[in-house]
């Protein structure tokens, strides 16, 4: 039986370290409270005793080495093994992750707290200053408290900065369309609408339009033949028909005052390049997150139906590798995904079920939600049934599917498989599960070939190549890759 500890939340690796040296007394903790120019540490031992005062270190090469050799001395002088020193301070910003990394290259632990759970720890929580903080971080490091300051630098980390820097652009993106919804509304009411205009809101039809010359009085000057010959230059289909309701409805809109023309059109113009220009960052990142989520286990989220490269890579990114995920209960509180719970007053009283926490992780919050809400619409029968059954009860259903879909993913990616119905998990023949494999590919293999990232999906040493590998011997079956068709 596996031995429970009241100290659940511990640093296993600062744990080692203790146990390592052998007596608090022989552990040297520095904390750092981290700034842009100057950051400022302290030197405590194990015990919690300050060896050295809070003093200044410069965040440049100079201060690095001053910090280091500060160290040494105290270690010669405290007899302290420098295996057994390790740095902490709060969860911070980019301003202080060099000197993490290149703490890191010098073989230090560099570990990170939260910075709320830090103010609690201080002595006095009516005043801040850089000594009381430095205090209150110390304390959650010598309680051995705290995750690895930086992450693990490699394809996790990686995808985590794309995927967030995804999220930033589609949020820009959408502000962007908002004010070109705002322009349009003055300069063609209705045009962003294509019961009227016959022509797809932000294709790139759209987008032609609206970048150059763009007004509804404008519109019905146009030629019908240039017109028609641009919207089909763009790719429109049913060109001619968009332009007879182009015309239509331009003849039918309020149009705003002349003096306006210039000034709206030039917005709007600036507005459109700009909508492009995001449109194809995006674009781009998601062939970089493709590529990353290849060569990872997560790879395999993509084999549940309505779970794409987008929603997979971000359940990835935020939960960590599989090697370092914390247990389904603890992953769920991190999302922000389960209710509170209170039970106080024996245990005749019963437990009282309050709201969901705002203290999570809000980003993969968004991405589970999001992918519980998706297997609801989309996902495959057995995941649908039970979202229709959560609703019908009256349960918040997107958030019930979110634990669910956090328990399959975290099975997936440990046992490198792709998802399999629970009526062929057990005691299904091998000719249904040879003909389920073969309906699955052509829909797995589409996700990947619209990403551009079919080749490193299902290279041989990849997770999905691993699997299409081991299916196709062991069910004697042909999955075919694009080029071998």
């Amino acid at each position: 039986m596996k031995d429970k500890s009241i100290f659940s939340r511990q640093n296993q690796t600062i744990l080692k370290l203790f146990e390592q040296a052998g007596h608090p007394r022989k552990v040297l903790c520095v904390v750092l409270d981290y700034a842009k120019i100057t950051h400022t540490a302290l030197c405590c031992n194990g015990t919690g005793k300050v060896i050295k005062n809070p003093f200044p270190v410069k965040n440049n090469p100079e201060g690095l080495e001053f910090l280091t050799e500060t160290v040494d001395k105290l270690c010669r002088k405290h007899q302290i093994n420098k295996e057994h020193v390790f740095f902490g301070g709060e969860d911070c910003g980019t301003f202080a992750l060099n000197m993490i990394y290149s703490l890191r290259d010098r073989g230090f632990l560099v570990v990170g707290v939260n910075a709320a759970d830090a103010a609690k720890q201080r002595e006095n929580h009516q005043a801040s200053t850089d000594k009381l903080d430095l205090l209150g971080i110390a304390n959650m490091l010598i309680n051995k408290r705290g995750t690895l300051a930086g992450g693990n630098i490699g394809v996790q980390r990686a995808m985590r900065s794309l995927t967030r820097h995804r999220k930033q652009q589609v949020r820009w993106q959408t502000a962007t369309g908002n004010r070109i919804h705002q322009l349009v509304d003055q300069l063609f009411p209705g045009f962003l609408d294509e019961r009227n205009s016959a022509v797809p809101p932000f294709s790139a039809a759209s987008l032609y339009l609206m970048e150059d010359r763009f007004s509804s009085r404008q519109i019905a000057r146009r030629q019908d033949k240039v017109l028609l010959r641009q919207l089909r230059v763009q790719g429109l289909q049913h060109a001619d028909q968009a332009v007879l309701r182009l015309k239509v409805h331009a003849r039918e809109v309020l149009e705003h005052p002349q003096e306006l023309s210039g000034l709206l059109q030039s917005s709007l113009s600036c507005e459109v390049r700009l909508y492009r220009c995001l449109q194809e960052n995006i674009r781009q990142v998601n062939r970089e997150i493709a590529q990353q989520l290849a060569r990872t286990p997560a790879a395999v989220l993509t084999s549940i139906r309505g779970i794409g490269i987008t929603l997979a890579a971000g359940v990835s990114a935020e939960t960590g590798p599989v090697e370092t995920q914390p247990s389904l209960r603890r992953l769920c509180s991190y999302a922000g995904i389960v209710p509170r719970l209170k039970q106080t007053g024996g245990p005749e009283k019963a437990a009282v079920i309050g709201r969901v926490s705002r203290r999570s992780n809000r980003i993969l919050k968004d991405y589970v939600v999001q992918c519980g809400n998706h297997l609801g619409l989309h996902g495959p029968a057995d995941l649908l049934e039970d979202h229709r059954r959560r609703s019908a009860g009256g349960q918040h259903a997107d958030f019930g599917m979110a634990r669910r879909f956090l328990r399959i993913a975290m099975r997936l990616m440990r046992n490198g498989e792709c998802y399999v119905p629970p009526e062929l998990q057990h005691g299904a023949s091998i000719e249904e599960l040879r003909e389920y494999y073969l309906q699955l590919w052509p829909k797995l293999l589409d996700k990947w070939i619209k990403s551009k990232a079919v080749e490193t999906a299902f290279a041989p040493e990849n997770p999905l190549g691993q699997w299409r590998n081991m299916i196709q011997e062991i069910y004697e079956i042909k999955l075919p890759l694009p080029s071998q068709k």
